[in-house]
């Protein structure tokens, strides 16, 4: 015999069908009454079963629906969400540029270090056949010293006679910071100092220039301590004592003249002094 109960959670009422019973068998009114309570019995088992899975169900759901609720919060905040990634990926952009630049700008130093040591050696070679062929022109130094007009006011009769030993200068520049220029005066054999040479050196920045050092002068006794007529005049700014270390405004300014305009282009104030004595001539 095959007994079906159908049961409807949440219903009072249940449906209980029998379908077959054995042939050639019959129940008897006892029988009948047992199976009734059999399925009476079974059936609230049932329906208590399904009350309590239901009631379970009920209670899980809420927690399940705040559970995915909360993961789908936390999936808009956590690392890895549309917001960040897209920025994670302008990042990597950015990054990608930015060592693109780096090797730009250190292929262009490069560039520039190179081109600056090829025009530094152009214009060192063209500097030594220049200073070769003023070696040739006695006194070209002097002449163009004295020829420059902001130079001219200040030489004295003692600076025109030891200008006339003057053999050499050289102005060498140092650009990197900081940046310093050095001048450098050669001499020959001269009745005033002992020095073959004498360097005066200067810093350079945007207020211009300012003295950092000058090679001491060793003068002859005569020359430092003999007659007046024969000792340096420092009442006043002439070349020869700013050569021997004369400091100040005015100073720095006829450093500047020297290793700009005369050395820079020292053959237009040397033709100007011997177009004046042309002229007077």
């Amino acid at each position: 015999q095959v007994v079906s109960p159908v049961v409807t959670p949440g219903q009072e009422a249940t449906l209980f069908r029998v379908e077959a019973v054995e042939e050639g068998e019959a129940l008897v009114d006892g029988d009948v009454a047992g199976i009734g309570r059999e399925f009476q019995l079974l059936a609230e088992d049932i329906v208590e079963e399904v009350e309590v899975v239901a009631d379970e169900e009920q209670e899980q759901r809420p927690s399940q629906e705040l559970e995915e609720k909360t993961v789908e919060e936390q999936g808009q905040e956590r690392p890895g969400g549309p917001c960040e990634r897209q920025e994670l990926d302008a990042l990597q952009a950015l990054a990608a540029l930015q060592v693109e630049l780096s090797s730009e700008r250190e292929q262009n130093r490069r560039a520039y270090v190179q081109f600056m040591r090829k025009n530094h050696q152009r214009r060192k070679r063209h500097l030594a056949r220049r200073s070769a062929i003023i070696q040739g022109i006695p006194g070209f130094w002097a002449k163009a010293i004295m020829s420059h007009p902001q130079v001219s006011v200040l030489i004295s009769d003692q600076d025109q006679d030891f200008l006339g030993y003057m053999m050499d200068l050289k102005v060498q520049v140092r650009s990197h910071p900081p940046s310093r220029c050095k001048l450098i005066f050669s001499f020959r054999d001269n009745p005033y100092f002992l020095n073959s040479v004498i360097i005066k050196e200067y810093y350079l920045d945007i207020t211009g220039y300012r003295a950092r050092r000058s090679t001491p002068v060793h003068w002859f006794w005569d020359f430092e301590r003999g007659a007046p007529s024969r000792r340096l005049d420092t009442r006043s700014l002439n070349f020869l004592n700013w050569l021997s270390g004369h400091n100040g405004p005015e100073s720095n300014r006829i450093a500047e003249i020297i290793s700009e305009d005369v050395w820079d282009d020292p053959l237009k104030y040397y033709l100007r002094e011997e177009g004046s004595s042309m002229r007077d001539n």
